[in-house]
């Protein structure tokens, strides 16, 4: 019964951070990330694509505001 949990939990988190990292337009990464899912954590810790740091200042800054 516990493995029956800990895999639905471990195929809900990588489809989660799947889609996280194709969100973020990080295509490469979530292609790569069916043969190695851990580049979908990386995908999907990383920020957009095309953000540049200031950006994600202003996000942050409006984003807690």
């Amino acid at each position: 019964m516990l493995y029956v949990g800990l895999g639905i939990l471990y195929l809900f988190l990588f489809v989660f951070l799947g889609l996280r990292t194709f969100q973020k337009k990080h295509l490469v990464l979530f292609v790569l990330g069916f043969f190695v899912p851990l580049l979908w954590i990386v995908g999907a810790i990383l920020p957009p694509k095309g953000m540049s740091r200031v950006d994600e200042l202003y996000e942050q800054r409006d984003g807690a505001g």
